[in-house]
C-alpha cells in the first residue's frame, strides 16, 4: 500500500478540488450547493488520505469506496450546477470531466483491492 501522497488518485483529487474551488468562488450566492460540493471534493482526497494509512488493504478498500461516493457526489452536484445554469459550461464542464476521470481510477484501484492486490 502506497503512502497516499504517492498515489496518482490523490494528485488527481487535488487538482478537482482546486477546479471545484474556482467554479465555487462564482456561486457565492448559492451557498448550500457551494459548501455540498466543496465538502464532497475535500471528502474524495481526505478519504483517499486517511484510507492509505489505515495499514490494511480492508480498511482502505473502504475508504476508497467512500472517496468514490464523493467523486459521483461532485459530478453530479456539477451537473446540476449546469442545470441550474448556475455557471457556465466552460467553468463546470471540466470538473465533471475530472471528476469521471478520477471515479474511473477508483474502480480500477477498488477492483486491484478486491483482488488482494493492492
Amino acid at each position: 500500500m502506497a503512502r497516499f501522497t504517492k498515489l496518482q488518485v490523490w494528485q488527481e483529487a487535488r487538482i478537482l478540488l482546486r477546479q471545484v474551488s474556482g467554479l465555487t468562488r462564482i456561486m457565492a450566492s448559492e451557498g448550500d450547493l457551494v459548501r455540498q460540493i466543496r465538502r464532497a471534493a475535500i471528502s474524495v482526497a481526505s478519504n483517499l488520505a486517511e484510507g492509505s494509512e489505515r495499514g490494511s488493504d480492508r480498511d482502505f478498500l473502504r475508504f476508497v469506496r467512500m472517496a468514490n461516493a464523493s467523486c459521483a457526489e461532485v459530478e453530479a452536484q456539477a451537473t446540476i450546477t449546469l442545470d441550474l445554469e448556475l455557471a457556465a459550461p466552460e467553468q463546470v464542464v471540466p470538473v465533471i470531466d475530472q471528476a469521471q476521470r478520477i471515479g474511473r481510477m477508483l474502480n480500477r484501484l477498488m477492483a486491484r483491492l478486491d483482488a488482494g492486490g493492492g
